[in-house]
């Protein structure tokens, strides 16, 4: 196991969101194995550019140790691909980043009904509104709330799920050390003691543009989805859901007014498939099973939701033609379409027998399939 400083030097070294970590650990399992390389000028290693050989060249082992010595007096922690304390869900994202620096706590978050809820920095009153609905929902009903801390969609959902006295994940952009937004400062210190504050970037790191979509990765790679509030066709946030689409998270976008700019962004989302909702609920039917022992839905359940999930309760049917396990299937769908992990837990079989019956029964017309593999009754 690689010390601390190396997983620094090799960050410092290639930059954040730097696709060679990857490439580095599964050459070498360790940067220190790496570092060994430096004396013959990294040349054995063909992986590399020759820009990000002279990168690892400069750069310096103690002014590594030097950080995390900085970074720990100032309380913080750091966590590398090694700690077993680094989040299982970031392992498997491109660009896995080679060190986290965490304020706070972010608990047992593979085990977690993590969400991000994302948005625009200029939102309307309804975004704010829904925002702040959604987000202090998921909080409520025991879900992880994580977005960017930065001005805006961000902010909203951090105070919200803070309201809801729930847990919040910020991931920022600069170091933790750079309050950004400055008016936030107050509001990191909070998250990070019912949550935590992460980033990527070393102390004193500026808030520059380009570092945020490279955090943004981070955003989708902590959650189960990532839920698009208000965003333009420029808005970061579609970056994030594109993100998390590459990374096989799941993405949920709030309809908006048509007339308003910030539609346009969620409105893309939507026609390209993302799941509509218009409350936690929406959302947290998409992970309900799979973290019954984390999440609460009844909790945030409105009564007339309530009663409209009532309706869809049914008379089993039998089916002409059905094997015994296509009905087993069947008899679990309504007409809310629900995703294939949720019919395998309710069916108790494995996802690909479920996937069979649902293949066979949407070819003879009982079942209908949306995106998102999500199947129902016709």
């Amino acid at each position: 196991m690689a010390k601390t400083e190396y997983w620094v030097w090799l960050s410092n070294a290639l930059g954040p969101g730097s696709g060679a970590v990857d490439k580095v650990i599964e050459a070498f399992e360790t940067p220190e194995y790496l570092y060994a390389e430096k004396k013959n000028g990294f040349e054995a290693v063909g992986f590399l550019t020759a820009r990000e050989r002279g990168r690892l060249m400069a750069a310096s082992l103690s002014d590594a140790l030097r950080m995390c010595e900085r970074t720990l007096d100032k309380g913080f922690c750091i966590l590398t691909p090694e700690d077993r304390d680094y989040p299982d869900r970031l392992q498997s994202i491109y660009a896995r980043p080679a060190v986290l620096y965490v304020d706070g706590d972010l608990g047992d978050i593979d085990n977690e009904a993590a969400v991000a809820v994302v948005g625009t920095r200029n939102y309307s009153d309804y975004g704010f509104r829904a925002a702040s609905k959604i987000a202090f929902e998921l909080a409520k009903a025991g879900a992880v709330v994580v977005s960017g801390m930065a001005k805006g969609i961000d902010t909203v959902a951090h105070k919200a799920a803070l309201k809801a006295e729930g847990k919040t994940i910020a991931v920022l952009g600069c170091g933790l050390d750079v309050p950004y937004p400055r008016e936030n400062a107050a509001l990191m210190e909070v998250i990070a003691h019912n949550g935590a504050v992460v980033s990527e970037f070393p102390l004193g790191a500026e808030p520059v543009g380009f570092h945020f979509p490279i955090r943004n990765r981070i955003i989708s790679g902590l959650s189960m989805g990532v839920t698009v509030v208000e965003a333009d066709l420029k808005s970061g946030s579609l970056i994030t859901a594109n993100l998390a689409l590459e990374q096989g998270r799941d993405v949920f976008a709030v309809p908006n007014d048509i007339f308003n700019d910030n539609s346009r962004g969620t409105f893309r989302l939507l026609r390209l498939g993302a799941i509509p909702v218009a409350s936690a609920a929406d959302i947290l039917e998409e992970y309900r099973y799979r973290f019954s022992d984390r999440i609460n839905i009844d909790e945030i359940a409105t009564e007339v939701e309530k009663k409209e999930q009532n309706v869809f309760v049914r008379e089993k049917k039998l089916l002409q033609g059905a094997t015994p396990e296509m009905q087993e299937v069947y008899d679990v769908l309504t007409e809310i379409p629900a995703n294939l992990d949720e019919i395998a837990l309710k069916t108790g079989k494995n996802t690909q027998e479920v996937l069979t019956a649902l293949s066979e029964l949407e070819i003879m017309g009982f079942v209908s399939a949306s995106a998102g593999r999500r199947y129902s009754i016709r």
